[in-house]
């Protein structure tokens, strides 16, 4: 009786010891595949970010040997405010020119 248990106690141990085994290099395999995507990942932002800069930049070298490229001239770029008293009005007008021959086009026009 006494070999029976021990027999059958090995036998579970085994089995245990082998599932824990399996279970943890399933997990290294999920863990390599998980930082693999991860890396992968990176590389296509890296890529995709290198093709932007480049297209922007073959951009910037077409507009700059294009001769009918829009040209924007402003009277002032600079305003000195001086001493505002308070509850003055800080308005200030910049105005501009297009001197290209082609349409000058204003985006994401922001104030500072």
């Amino acid at each position: 009786m006494k070999k029976f248990i021990l027999s059958l106690a090995i036998a579970v141990f085994a089995t245990v010891a082998i599932n824990a085994q399996v279970a943890t290099k399933e997990k290294k395999v999920k863990q390599t595949t998980v930082q693999q995507k991860s890396m992968e990942q990176q590389k296509q932002e890296k890529q995709k970010a290198e093709k932007e800069r480049i297209a922007k930049q073959q951009q910037s070298n077409e507009q700059a040997n294009n001769p009918n490229a829009p040209v924007i001239e402003f009277d002032k770029t600079v305003h000195d405010y001086g001493t505002i008293e308070q509850n003055a009005d800080g308005n200030c007008v910049f105005t501009f020119k297009n001197t290209g021959k082609e349409p000058l086009i204003l985006t994401n026009v922001r104030a500072s």
